[in-house]
């Protein structure tokens, strides 16, 4: 096991939402964001993005900027200038850093009117910044710390009693909101159960509480989400209902170039439109009557008996995308679930999420329980 694994029957920790809030406003005081054409902008040899946009510095003004380039950086590189990513990351890997700001440039050179939007943090003095992420000016900007308490909002509106954790990543935030005093009983699919956590067992212990999943990138790796999720009390597994998720896709108009400031007016709507989506979807999700319905769904699929359960992963795996690392992970899961039916696919997907350290890893898969039961159900028949 090497030190950026965890053991697979030890969860992944998360953040409290004091941590994660402050954490999203120490990233807000050193945000910067700017519409820039491509002629203005420039990666030098030692690797950094120079942006012709003047900064105060502790030596007075530069008319330039500088900026590490970060993994989610080259990723906007090669979506939009068409630089195959892999051949970006071979540079890096490699250290031909010249080779890679000569490639980049002779790209922007070919559109030098083109506009960008740059999401930076500001660096200390003369220290370069970071470079987040290269965008379309068109980009609809929604940031995290504003949509999450305008979600918060929303939610106390509603008056349900909540827990939150959540998770900030390079790409994303990821916050898991339940709702301990919604619960039902979900005996079908839990009664073959038991948690590789804990060894509990769904048969002593049904209970499945309501709740729902936020996410956001500012840095255009997906739209803004709220998605149903179900957490299993004996294990904290999420059964991710994904088709019934509320999206706002981060569309907007053309932004104007230069450093960009919002208005007041702006962000009072988008927070409205936030605090309203948060209602509507604690008013849908966070109820008895949808979990019920939901869960027999889910259980009504689930009592499928698994045959052979290395095969049947394997085929899930190369249908749903799995690596091999996760298929030996959901295995482990499995076997250690001792539930030997589709449902207990679902659970051991769900279950190894939970142990991933890469939170965008664990986010992806753990969305994929649902449809993992329904490919394992169709392979036994």
């Amino acid at each position: 096991m090497t030190t950026t694994e965890l053991a697979p029957f030890t969860r992944r920790p998360r953040l409290s939402i004091e941590s994660l809030i402050a954490k999203l406003r120490e990233q807000d005081s050193r945000k910067q964001d700017m519409v820039v054409p491509a002629h203005k902008m420039r990666v030098t040899p030692e690797g950094l993005l120079e942006v012709d946009e003047p900064r105060i510095t502790s030596n007075g003004v530069s008319d330039t900027s500088h900026f590490q380039l970060t993994g989610t950086f080259d990723s906007g590189i090669a979506g939009k200038l068409k630089v195959p990513a892999n051949y970006l990351a071979r540079m890096r890997e490699y250290n031909q850093l010249p080779l890679l700001a000569d490639n980049v440039n002779t790209w922007l050179a070919m559109e030098p009117n083109r506009p960008f939007l740059v999401r930076t943090f500001q660096g200390d003095d003369d220290q370069p910044g970071v470079g987040r992420a290269l965008l379309s000016d068109s980009y609809g900007i929604r940031d995290n710390l504003p949509l999450l308490m305008a979600v918060l909002e929303g939610i106390a509106d509603r008056g349900a009693e909540v827990e939150i954790t959540g998770e900030l990543t390079d790409r994303r935030m990821i916050v898991k909101i339940v709702a301990p005093r919604v619960t039902t009983e979900a005996t079908d699919l839990l009664r073959f159960y038991r948690s590789p956590f804990t060894g509990r067992t769904g048969a002593d212990n049904p209970v499945v509480a309501a709740g729902v999943v936020l996410t956001n990138s500012e840095l255009g790796f997906g739209a803004s989400t709220i998605t149903p999720q179900f957490t299993v009390q004996i294990c904290t597994n999420g059964m991710t209902v994904t088709k019934d998720a509320m999206r706002t896709i981060h569309n907007g108009t053309k932004l104007e170039h230069g450093v960009i400031q919002y208005s007041e007016e702006t962000i009072k709507r988008e927070l409205a439109t936030a605090t309203s989506r948060a209602r509507d979807a604690v008013r849908t999700f966070v109820d008895v009557d949808y979990m019920v319905r939901k869960l027999n769904e889910i259980a009504g699929k689930a009592h499928v008996d698994v045959i052979d359960p290395e095969a049947t992963i394997q085929h899930v795996g190369k249908i749903v995308g799995y690596t091999g690392e996760q298929q030996n992970r959901i295995l482990a899961h499995f076997i250690r679930g001792a539930d030997t039916t589709a449902g207990g696919v679902l659970h051991a997907v769900t279950s190894a999420a939970q142990t991933l350290v890469d939170a965008d890893a664990a986010y992806e898969l753990e969305r994929t329980g649902l449809r993992a039961l329904e490919v394992a159900a169709s392979y036994q028949r």
